[in-house]
């Protein structure tokens, strides 16, 4: 048995982000966080150029069958990473998802947080998700951390979200918000180009702020010895 498997819910409109096939970068983001083995749920594979490229990223694809049932046929893996071919997120999300189910014993579901309001069917209370059925307070990213031993209980579902309401009600799934991280879910039918120009401007603001990091880091270490010389001197 594996430790740890995607399962990726494949995108069968052909669409690309930031240039890239959706089922081809979904398993690439799945791969950086450390799920190198990563299972195609649906009728449509990345290509075999992008087959091609992902196994040189270090990534195993393979299409999964089990008919319209998502959980039909599962990975055999400890852990299965349920990634909707639509949420547009990286690798440190699916990774803390990871870690939150396996502290807390339960399913994770990757969760954006933002106000009560009447169009959203994820309610958020003490770190777990407890109900899909009405007025919410976070919106589901399309992320769900399954443990093996949760299968048997969305076996029978025919979506990822059916999945998230049959635990929800269980009291068996954990609320993992993405904080200050981008994580967008595409339209099924609307265009991309919006949120790729959200994407890059937020990519370079993590990179402007990674680089101010490692620039306050590199000022605070050299503050001691510009301490140290300047007595030496006196």
């Amino acid at each position: 048995m594996l430790s740890i498997a995607a399962l990726i819910v494949a995108d069968t409109t052909g669409r690309t982000f930031a240039g890239m096939d959706l089922n081809e970068r979904a398993a690439l983001v799945a791969s950086e966080a450390g799920i190198h083995h990563c299972y195609f749920k649906g009728p449509r594979l990345p290509d075999l150029a992008g087959m091609k490229r992902l196994r040189e990223r270090g990534a195993f694809t393979l299409g999964i069958l089990g008919g319209p049932r998502l959980f039909a046929s599962v990975p055999n893996a400890e852990a299965i990473v349920v990634i909707d071919a639509c949420t547009i997120a990286d690798g440190g999300l699916l990774r803390a998802a990871v870690r939150e189910s396996t502290t807390s014993g339960r399913a994770a579901l990757l969760v954006d947080p933002g106000p009560y309001r009447k169009d959203s069917l994820i309610q958020v209370n003490d770190g777990r998700v407890t109900s899909v059925m009405g007025d919410g307070n976070a919106t589901n990213c399309g992320v769900l951390v399954l443990p093996q031993s949760l299968v048997a209980r969305v076996r029978t579902v025919h979506s990822l979200r059916d999945a998230v309401h049959r635990l929800a009600k269980a009291d068996l799934l954990a609320a993992v918000p993405t904080g200050d991280r981008f994580c967008r879910v595409l339209d099924r039918s609307g265009s991309v180009a919006k949120i790729e120009r959200e994407y890059t401007r937020s990519q370079r603001a993590t990179t402007f702020r990674t680089v101010a990091q490692r620039f306050a880091a590199f000022v605070e270490t050299m503050s001691p010895r510009r301490a140290e010389a300047a007595q030496v001197y006196e």
